[in-house]
């Protein structure tokens, strides 16, 4: 039987996915019948049942995604942008003819005085 990828369903289809499964559980369908019918795994049925019981619907509606708030501002993201649009980084004394990560990171820090890892100037 074919496995639900989760990962590829928004929050709220999940959490729909989640009670739905519960509510039939509770209904008098057996929990390995659910697993079969709906392609879950044994431990996440039986995680959303533990849930449940423990805390209700509410323990199993889509909790909000966490945020990290932006480290650099808006203007300093459109200054970032023109520069390495704009200009060659031999223009700003780097070794290299081509932006790396590494160069990003590195002007953000003197520009901005902002420290960021190589994967997050990726994000930027």
């Amino acid at each position: 039987m074919k496995r639900t990828d989760g990962r590829k369903l928004s929050h709220k289809t999940l959490e729909e996915f989640r009670i739905r499964a519960v509510a039939q559980v509770e209904a008098g369908q057996s929990p390995e019948a659910v697993i079969r019918a709906l392609g879950l795994t044994r431990p996440r049925i039986y995680e959303w049942l533990a849930r449940y019981r423990e805390g209700g619907i509410d323990a199993l509606r889509a909790k909000p995604v966490p945020v990290r708030p932006l480290t650099l501002k808006g203007s300093q993201l459109r200054w970032l942008y023109r520069t390495i649009v704009d200009k060659n980084p031999l223009q700003l004394r780097f070794e290299y003819a081509l932006w790396t990560r590494g160069m990003v990171r590195e002007l953000i820090r003197e520009r901005f005085d902002v420290r960021l890892s190589e994967v997050s100037v990726g994000r930027c």
